[in-house]
């Protein structure tokens, strides 16, 4: 299995809001981060709350790195995610219009047969700044 190509399959249903489609690359059990093994269900819930704070949010591979990557889907992939959208002091003004603001999160995965079964997510500065206003 091609890993590199799989993870981009992967960000481009999120980006697209597919999330019926998780069980597709995303192991029942999974762990992310420090959590208690979830449901793919609840991990999708986790993003489409995420996604909801944000109008027309996207993310892009900046950069993606591979180890151990084998033909049974097994594997260790790095990234790092641009993730743009409009911020909520544009609201109003047209998608053309509105300044896109952006930040970028790390990531790091664990694949077994071609499912994700660990993540560990950071975010940058912007990111953090805007978790926390959100939480507020």
């Amino acid at each position: 299995m091609d890993l590199r190509a799989h993870y981009s399959n992967y960000i481009s249903h999120i980006n697209a809001r597919s999330y019926q489609t998780f069980s597709d690359f995303v192991s029942d059990g999974i762990v992310h981060n420090d959590s208690q093994p979830m449901s793919v269900q609840l991990y999708a819930q986790i993003i489409i709350d995420g996604q909801a704070s944000f109008r027309d949010q996207k993310f892009e591979i900046q950069m993606l790195v591979l180890e151990n990557d084998d033909s049974e889907g097994n594997g260790s992939l790095a990234a790092r995610l641009r993730l743009t959208y409009i911020p909520d002091s544009e609201q109003g003004k047209s998608v053309e219009e509105a300044k896109v603001a952006e930040f970028y999160e790390h990531v790091f995965y664990r694949f077994e047969n071609g499912k994700i079964v660990r993540v560990w997510s950071l975010l940058d500065g912007a990111g953090q700044k805007w978790k926390e206003e959100r939480k507020a």
